[in-house]
């Protein structure tokens, strides 16, 4: 996925996602627990990020869009917060500072395609532990019944504020022997249509991960079934992973 085009989510990320707050309890619970600098991968908006520095967490924060971090910012200044962000790629950031804890929230890993970047990643975020840190991350288990769906549309009624916005999701295989997926979103706003793109994803399965885990170098790991940190018995279930330097 082209940087050009997580710039163009910065206009409707926050109207989309800004409400989702599913994993930010837990985000920020791990973070307080860490007692230590605090990064945050693909920080965006700072849906996530700016909750860490209402909690006084020492947080820092990569991005690949100049965009996203720009509205980051904005916000930041309104609540009189003073973010540590900048433009970076996940997979080649250089940092001169070690974490305790590095997390990469909704499924943002996913955004690495191939198995070489995947890795790459890993590689470089076990670069960036301090000893015994810890990475924590979240994606889905690709579900069957949902890819049986692929190719339809599905849509979703947004309410912000007094006005409402129709979005529309369809996604379909564009390499199903490398399981990238591609999704078309677009946003509605009464017969208008006034936003629309693609991006895509990777999925990537419970003993497939291990295995990129145990590539990187990370020998410690526990996978849960949800930010309870429920048993992992279903595809129904978000994977949340714990893995220690």
């Amino acid at each position: 996925m082209s940087v050009q085009n997580f710039e163009r989510w910065a206009k409707v990320y926050d109207l989309m996602y800004g409400e989702y707050r599913e994993d930010v309890d837990f985000y920020v619970k791990e973070a307080r627990r860490a007692r230590g600098k605090v990064l945050e991968i693909a920080c965006g908006t700072g849906r996530i990020y700016l909750e860490l520095l209402k909690e006084g967490i020492d947080a820092y924060g990569i991005d690949i869009s100049e965009s996203m971090l720009k509205v980051l910012r904005k916000k930041a200044k309104r609540l009189g917060l003073k973010p540590k962000v900048k433009r970076a790629d996940m997979k080649t950031f250089r940092l001169k500072e070690r974490f305790s804890l590095i997390i990469i929230p909704f499924r943002s890993f996913l955004h690495n395609l191939t198995a070489e970047d995947q890795i790459k990643t890993l590689k470089n975020v076990r670069r960036h532990l301090a000893s015994h840190g810890r990475l924590i991350l979240n994606f889905f288990y690709p579900d069957p019944e949902r890819i049986l769906n692929y190719g339809k549309e599905q849509k979703f009624v947004i309410r912000a504020g007094n006005k409402t916005y129709i979005q529309t999701v369809k996604s379909y295989f564009i390499d199903e022997p490398n399981q990238i997926v591609e999704s078309i979103v677009s946003l509605k706003k009464g017969n208008k249509t006034f936003w629309k793109q693609k991006f895509r994803i990777a999925f990537i399965y419970k003993r497939e991960f291990e295995l990129l885990l145990r590539l990187a170098g990370f020998t410690r790991w526990k996978v849960y079934g949800g930010f309870n940190r429920e048993p992992l018995k279903s595809h129904k279930q978000e994977m949340v992973w714990i893995a220690e330097k």
